[in-house]
């Protein structure tokens, strides 16, 4: 199985575990809204550009209220079941899938008190390392310092170098800690346990 098929049973029990009214740590999110959020990702291609342009609000917003018509129970388990059976998705759910599974998860985890960062195998903190430097670029591009990503057991990178100050100098940000962590803490997650050295309040997220 791989971390996004985990990753995906895993948040799937958690769901169903819950119920549909339990907090999450994307604003304004019960877990109902994630479901909706994730069975819509997955199933409604055409719904998708509303999530990112405003043109398209209406029709995020109309085919949201469509699949969150049903019940929670029935939103979970279609998701659970993976993308539709010919859908490109399907076929690259490990590669596009592995951070936004591991995202979702702690949004629901950690929306509960006494959440701990979970320990990973060799081969997950790989995943979850891969992942961190594909979007730490992204994610990152908008600080107004440089930013140097220096996750546990893994090579240091450098999430943004605006004026080329690369690994010295005293205007960098550095952002160390467990791989998972750093992820999170990227994407504007709060209930992280990374290290942060450096003007914090120069440093800007991006939204993907």
């Amino acid at each position: 199985m791989t971390f996004a098929a985990s990753e995906r049973a895993a948040l799937g029990g958690l769901l169903l575990e819950l119920g549909p009214d339990a907090p999450t740590l994307c604003a304004g999110w019960t877990t109902k809204d994630m479901a909706v959020h994730l069975l819509l990702r997955e199933t409604r291609p055409d719904a998708v550009p509303g999530m990112f342009l405003p043109a398209f609000r209406a029709h995020l917003r109309s085919v949201s209220d469509e699949i969150g018509s049903r019940s929670h129970g029935e939103i979970v388990r279609r998701w659970m079941a993976g993308p539709p059976k010919f859908s490109p998705v399907r076929f690259l759910d490990a590669q596009l899938n592995a951070g936004e599974h591991f995202i979702h998860h702690e949004d629901v985890r950690r929306a509960r008190p006494g959440w701990r960062p979970r320990r990973f195998s060799p081969e997950d903190e790989n995943v979850l390392s891969g992942v961190l430097r594909r979007m730490g670029v992204r994610l990152l591009r908008n600080s107004e310092l440089p930013v140097i990503v220096d996750p546990d057991g893994a090579p240091s990178f450098v999430g943004v170098d605006r004026r080329g100050v690369v690994r010295s100098g005293s205007d960098v940000i550095r952002v160390s800690g467990p791989v998972g962590e750093i992820l999170l803490f990227c994407f504007g997650r709060e209930e992280v346990d990374v290290t942060v050295s450096g003007d914090a309040d120069r440093l800007r997220f991006a939204r993907i």
